[in-house]
């Protein structure tokens, strides 16, 4: 893991513990989307917290700002001492680590399911049902449309690959067609 990482987690995890302890999880997330997001999409405001010089209550104002009044008491303090550690351009890091963490505390598992045309309300329903059942935890799907699979789905689950696709299924179709080719021939 790296050092930024590992920077990273440990402050994801220590604001983690305390939204946790305060019940403003979801809140939280929401308010690191905003000015994260805000980071991400706009130039000027990235140069500005990534700027050295720029003095530490400006980048403080923007940030809050950013977070917006509906933020929670928390993510404000939490945004301050970022500023105040001079850290604030690991704040994206710190969003993925803190989703993570929440996700975690929620019991909400990050799927990533792979088909090859997009997935339908209907059937992305389904295969979300089968995915709550297959991992005991409330699903989030992310579909990825990858035309090489042919039909049927790859879900990765963490470090799991579930492969349900078309092209496996002929893969080992055609293992067993040379293994029994082998079998009659030998």
């Amino acid at each position: 893991m790296t050092g930024n990482r590992r920077l990273a987690k440990r402050y994801a995890q220590a604001l983690g513990e305390l939204a946790r302890e305060r019940q403003v999880i979801e809140q939280v997330q929401g308010d690191l989307q905003r000015v994260v997001g805000a980071i991400r999409s706009d130039d000027a405001v990235r140069s500005v917290v990534e700027n050295k010089r720029v003095p530490g209550h400006v980048k403080v104002e923007l940030l809050l700002k950013l977070a917006g009044e509906q933020a929670v008491d928390l993510t404000k303090q939490f945004l301050r001492l970022v500023v105040q550690k001079r850290r604030e351009d690991h704040l994206p890091a710190m969003m993925a680590e803190y989703v993570a963490y929440a996700d975690q505390a929620q019991g909400i598992v990050e799927v990533e399911v792979q088909s090859a045309t997009p997935l339908g309300g209907e059937e992305a329903d389904r295969l979300q049902e089968s995915l709550t059942a297959f991992t005991g935890k409330q699903v989030r799907l992310t579909n990825v449309v990858e035309p090489k699979i042919l039909g049927g789905v790859i879900a990765r689950i963490g470090d799991l690959v579930v492969d349900g696709s078309v092209a496996r299924r002929l893969e080992r179709l055609k293992e067993t067609l040379q293994e029994t080719r082998l079998q009659n021939v030998g």
